[in-house]
């Protein structure tokens, strides 16, 4: 064979392995996809869709081995599933959002077994001027760390369950507590109180639902859809924040926005602001921490991501100013 019939061998070798490779690349990428399409999120099903914005991305991969290997049929393909899942992310690019001073500001923070650093939570809340702060994973000697810090002197309406090792959870306030009560039958505590603030009285709730196991989801499963319920059953203006363990590709996320709840990070036209895992060897990647609303005199207007040391979540603050 000579020089140029080797050439075109070679060629046609890695154009093979481009279009075996793309394909392959491709089957890998719909999983997501099809998972987010049917809301089938049995066993570790449920753990590929928060990959669903990641695949924008990633389908570059098979669309550049379909370039390679010529297979237009492939580079379709994976054009098609960019899109359709640029579509469903869009939301969070293009909301036009509320305009506005700052009147109401929201954070929730997941403590990890109580090992996240109280003094930094402290300074979070002074720093952003945080009027309602949720809490999760509150043990008790975390609590106590935490008024040390001095957080009943910037926030001291508190209506606190904390717990041995995980299942503890807190809401702390700038403004009264008309009321508050505990929600039995969770995995961990949930925090349901009635809030006096400026704009009114408002239903303020702490979730924590359970999170999916790798093989069964039926805690899962059940407290996403009682707690969703829960908070459909709520008259008036109503915030829920909390690690959610959710994302809003799941179907219990969407379930819970088909009700009239809107995330904050889609009303302030935020993006991705990956909350989960913070500390770990891969980087932050997913947005299961939330503030999510109904019927509040407010829109959410900045949505920021910080650091508590010691904890594998990041907190989430919100801040709200007039529609």
């Amino acid at each position: 064979m000579d020089d140029a019939g080797a050439g075109r061998t070679r060629r046609a070798t890695w154009r093979g392995v481009a279009w075996v490779g793309g394909w392959l690349a491709l089957a890998a990428l719909a999983v997501p996809v099809v998972v987010r399409l049917t809301g089938f999120e049995r066993g570790p099903l449920a753990y590929v869709v928060p990959l669903v914005p990641w695949v924008v991305v990633v389908a570059a991969v098979p669309l550049v081995l379909a370039v390679i290997a010529r297979a237009w049929v492939l580079a379709g393909a994976a054009v098609a599933v960019a899109v359709l899942c640029a579509a469903w992310t869009a939301p969070l690019y293009t909301s036009a959002g509320a305009s506005g001073d700052v009147t109401l500001t929201v954070a929730t923070a997941n403590l990890l077994t109580g090992r996240g650093d109280a003094e930094a939570v402290v300074a979070m809340v002074r720093e952003h001027d945080v009027d309602v702060l949720s809490l999760q994973e509150l043990t008790p000697e975390a609590a106590d760390a935490l008024v040390a810090a001095g957080l009943e002197e910037v926030l001291p309406h508190a209506a606190a369950l904390p717990d041995a090792i995980w299942s503890g959870t807190g809401l702390w306030s700038r403004y009264p507590l008309t009321r508050w009560e505990g929600l039995d039958g969770y995995t961990f505590r949930q925090v349901r109180a009635e809030v006096e603030l400026p704009t009114g009285p408002t239903t303020v709730l702490a979730i924590h639902p359970a999170a999916p196991q790798l093989l069964v989801h039926r805690a899962w499963a059940e407290e996403t859809r009682r707690l969703t319920d829960v908070l459909d059953g709520v008259d008036g203006p109503v915030i829920a924040a909390g690690d959610l363990n959710l994302v809003r590709d799941h179907r219990a996320f969407r379930d819970l926005e088909s009700r009239g709840y809107v995330d904050a990070a889609d009303e302030a036209g935020a993006g991705m602001v990956p909350t989960f895992p913070q500390d770990r060897t891969p980087p932050t990647v997913v947005a299961l921490d939330h503030v999510v609303t109904r019927d509040l005199p407010l829109a959410a207007v900045s949505v920021e991501s910080v650091v508590v040391p010691g904890s594998d979540h990041r907190a989430l603050v919100v801040g709200y100013a007039a529609r």
